[in-house]
This record gives C-alpha cells, structure tokens and sequence, in this order.
C-alpha cells in the first residue's frame, strides 16, 4: 500500500504539552503504520522536549513575523507536493482558508479533520454559513471521538463522520506492560487543570468527602495538574472544614515528567472524571485504563463508551450532583473484588478498542476507500 507523506497543522501553536496528547499522537500512530514522513508545523512557543518520544517526525517552526495560519497557508502554497495527508484538528474558522488552498493546489490529496468535539460545540458550529460548510466539503474524512456525538452529527451534517475515540500508543507506555492489581493502593486518582471550570474539580473534592464516611478502610484522593488560586483557595477552606480529610487529599502540582505520572496511574485502582465536559475521551481516560484503573466519569458524551454502557466503570450523569457521584465512589471502594476483576476487564477493553495502532489501521482503510471512490466513474 502507498505510504503517505504527512502533516499535521494545529489552528493554533503548539505547546510542548501537545506533542503527547490526541492531536499529535494519533498522527503520528498513524505515521508509523503508513507514513513516509510527518511534519508538525507550528509557530514555536518554546522547547520541544517531548519530541524526542517521536523518533522520526519532523518539527517545522513557521516565521514569528506573520499571523500563525496565514503563515500555515503560506507553507501549504509552498510545500504542497510534500503532503499527500494533512491532518486538522477541530472544526474551526481557522481553517477555512488553509483547507481550501490545500485542496485547490492538491485535488488529489486527502484532508482528514478530527473534530474534538462535544455536543454543545457542535450545536454552536455556523453550519448554515456557506464558507464554513465548504469546509466541511473540502474534507474527505471527518471523524469525531464519541457514538452518541456521530450519531447526532449524521443527521444533522447529513454526510458520514467516522467514529475514531481517543486511544492509547502503547509504545510509549512500557511501565504499563508488567502492572499488577496486587501492587496497586488505596488511591482515588484525577489529573487535570484543577480549578479549570470544565474540569470541575471541586465535584470530585466534596463528592469525595461525602463517601469518606462510608469506606471501611481509608482511601486517598491524589488530584495531580496545575492549580488555579481559586482552586487553591477552595482546597485550603476544604481542609479547614474537613481536617479528619486534609491528611488523605495530595495536589501534586503539574507533573510533567511521564514516568513519574504514569507511577501514579500503576498505583490507584480508582481514576475519577468529574468533567463538565470533554472532546470525545479526554486522553487521561485512556492512560487510565491500560493501567487497570476502574473508571468513575459523569455524563460526558463519551462516558458510555469509556465504560462500555457501565460495564468496566461508573457514570454519574448530572455534573451538579455531588451526592450520585459520591455514592458511585463509595460503590466501588466498597468492593475490592469488582476492583480486582475490573483491573483485567479494563485493560483487556482498551486494547480491543481503543489501541491507537489500531486505530491507524482504521483511518488507512477510510483512506484507501476515499481514493477508491475517486477513481470510480
């Protein structure tokens, strides 16, 4: 099969961060499996570090004395023979002019939009504005990251938009390959922007002191990211309110170091999402999993399909109802045997379906069937 020379621009610069999260990590899965080349172009924001985890793709850094997507149609109009696959991330204005610049100069290549969408932004989108939905045209393969968010959009776009979730490279996960549920602590795990109002942090703090009560023996919340001085200033008043508590919740702060992150991840049995909303499975929920932590998420629109309808976690739907996802937390660190069993079912689950070599499989096949569709009368 033919190997594809491959780019990835974000509507935005991209920070180090990024560079092993979905928006880079699935291209370059995807590099792996059927690439010839991959270039992330960007405007810098700073070190690269994690690019050394991306043997073999290439970092572009766009001039700093132009705005970063008229820069970005600049180097398409450039370097147009060298992408045969352009990846985009986000239905956003952004990207009308570079979509269509892309495909006027390259008919015959392929523009692949990951939408990292939830329902409440699609509902937003200006579909009816005819620029933006010739956008949408001039992308061959659309695909969004939860079932309930692709069935909303085929009805409401009207043309197919493929089901590809967020996953896991397991190659970048070795610690994840020898983990045992017997290692594992009494550990109620989040990571995240604590405070971020999408993230909903203090949910999982009071949730969290309404089941203490309940455990028969202690558990500890570990909540590991950055810290807004709100959210600080909410822990300190929780402390003083709670001090039975205060010894068994950690902010860690950011951790930027994987290895460190991912012993966290080795250590809990619980990984606890109380989003107000995500883009499809946050990438944390994947990491997560290949771990065997057990899942407890509100209704996020992927929550069915991060615990398979409730099957290998627990959904509490309302992101106001403290008391539901405090008795869902209670639920689980009241039964070490689930826990136990759960550990193998997760991590069984997210290899079947949420594997990013996988997944890169899939979007080569959707490729191979656009070109197909191309060559038919």
């Amino acid at each position: 099969m033919k190997k594809y020379k491959m780019c990835v621009i974000p509507a935005f610069p991209l920070e180090n961060v990024q560079l092993l999260k979905d928006r880079v990590i699935f291209p370059y899965a995807c590099f792996r499996a059927f690439g010839e080349s991959l270039r992330l172009v960007t405007k810098s924001t700073g070190d690269y570090p994690y690019l050394s985890y991306l043997e073999g793709a290439q970092l572009v850094t766009l001039p700093e004395n132009e705005p970063h997507m008229e820069s970005a149609v600049h180097y398409i109009t450039e370097h147009r023979e060298e992408i045969d696959l352009l990846f985009l991330f986000g239905a956003r204005g952004e990207y009308m002019e570079l979509a269509r610049t892309y495909k006027s100069l390259r008919p015959d290549g392929i523009i692949y939009l990951k939408l990292d969408a939830n329902i409440d932004w699609v509902n937003a989108l200006p579909f009816s504005c005819k620029p933006f939905s010739g956008f949408l045209q001039n992308c061959d393969i659309i695909s969004c990251e939860a079932r309930r968010l692709q069935s909303l959009l085929y009805k409401k776009w009207q043309r197919p938009v493929d089901y590809i979730p967020n996953g896991v490279y397991y190659p970048l996960y070795p610690e994840a390959e020898d983990v045992r549920f017997e290692e594992k602590e009494n550990i109620i795990l989040t990571v995240g922007r604590l405070g971020d109002i999408q993230k909903n942090s203090l949910l999982l703090l009071y949730a969290y002191a309404l089941a203490f009560p309940t455990f028969k023996e202690p558990w500890d919340l570990v909540m590991v990211g950055s810290v807004t001085p709100e959210f600080q200033a909410d822990y300190g008043d929780f402390c003083k309110r709670f001090p039975p508590l205060a010894p068994h919740v950690h902010l860690t702060g950011n951790i930027a170091d994987k290895q460190t992150l991912h012993q966290y991840y080795r250590r809990a049995k619980i990984f606890a999402l109380p989003s107000r909303g995500e883009g499809g499975s946050p990438n944390v929920f994947s990491e997560a999993a290949i771990f065997g932590c057990t899942i407890v998420t509100t209704g996020v629109d992927a929550a069915s399909d991060m615990t398979d309808n409730g099957r290998v976690g627990r959904i509490s739907p309302d992101i106001e109802d403290f008391d539901g996802f405090a008795k869902e937390l209670s639920s689980l660190c009241l039964d070490p045997d689930y826990l136990a069993h759960n550990f193998h079912e997760m991590r069984t689950y997210i290899k079947e379906f949420f594997d990013y070599e996988r997944l890169a499989r899939r979007l080569q096949m959707l490729i191979e069937l656009q070109l197909l569709k191309r060559r038919q009368p």
